[in-house]
């Protein structure tokens, strides 16, 4: 699609598969705004979108900056076309070790907000008669890929319950919903997450195998307006997705079975 003079928001946007989207996003034509914390990593973004674009640095846990950032948006162009979930946070720890302050945080960043800044899109995207949100979830919100990951796996299976049902409230709307599902990406996000001194010694040996976030940032906005609502942005991640769905119900047909 050509983007040319819709205005994209991307949270997550100072690295990884939100900064790769926001200047794939630019190539294609659309004005973008920069969400995130680090205000020195938006401005090295920006730099690299060649259309105009839109800083917004901010904590997407402060419910003032959500609405600040859905409204700077829309004033900046008088429109708001394109709202793109990516901000997340991981968590590698079993849930028994997990503090309940670390849990709230997983589920502030990754399901809290979305849903607080659809909340606030979705009337200006009604009254536009058009729009897309797009919510970057994980296979892991599809089946259940490793161990130490329970409460990254529920609010990222919550973030994909929730675009489904949104899907059925806003039919006839003119917004679209989709929700991007990839798997491991050559991203920071293994070393800022929650438990990262988990990850030490073998992580790294997976890096060859990962996608890139240009490649994944490509593949989303290869089928951005598609239709398709589970959208695995790469081959690697449709392979994975199909690769741990069937070993999961393996792995559960062996528990049915098991005798008591």
């Amino acid at each position: 699609m050509d983007w040319t003079g819709k205005v994209a928001l991307v949270t997550g946007a100072s690295s990884g598969i939100g900064a790769a989207l926001a200047q794939a996003l630019s190539r294609r034509g659309a004005w973008v705004a920069l969400a995130a914390r680090r205000a020195d990593r938006l401005q090295s973004v920006a730099q690299a979108c060649p259309r105009e674009t839109l800083l917004c640095p901010g904590d997407l846990t402060d419910p003032s900056y959500r609405g600040d950032l859905v409204r700077r948006t829309v004033a900046w162009k008088g429109r708001l076309d394109v709202l793109v979930n990516n901000a997340g946070l991981g968590i590698y720890r079993s849930l028994e070790e997990t503090r309940e302050s670390e849990l709230r945080q997983v589920w502030e960043v990754n399901f809290l907000a979305p849903c607080a800044l659809i909340q606030a899109v979705v009337p200006v995207m009604k009254s536009q008669k058009a729009g897309w949100i797009v919510n970057i979830a994980s296979t892991g919100g599809l089946v259940a890929h490793t161990a130490h990951v329970a409460p990254y796996l529920a609010a990222k299976h919550a973030l994909v319950g929730l675009s489904r049902g949104l899907r059925k409230d806003v039919d006839g709307t003119g917004i679209q919903i989709q929700v991007v599902c990839p798997h491991l990406t050559r991203t920071e996000f293994f070393a800022s997450c929650i438990g990262a001194e988990g990850f030490d010694g073998w992580i790294e040996d997976l890096y060859e195998k990962m996608d890139t976030a240009e490649e994944v940032a490509e593949g989303i906005v290869s089928k951005l307006g598609s239709g398709e609502f589970i959208v695995f942005p790469t081959d690697r991640a449709r392979r994975a997705y199909e690769r741990f769905k069937d070993l999961c119900t393996l792995e559960e047909r062996t528990c049915a079975n098991r005798p008591s």
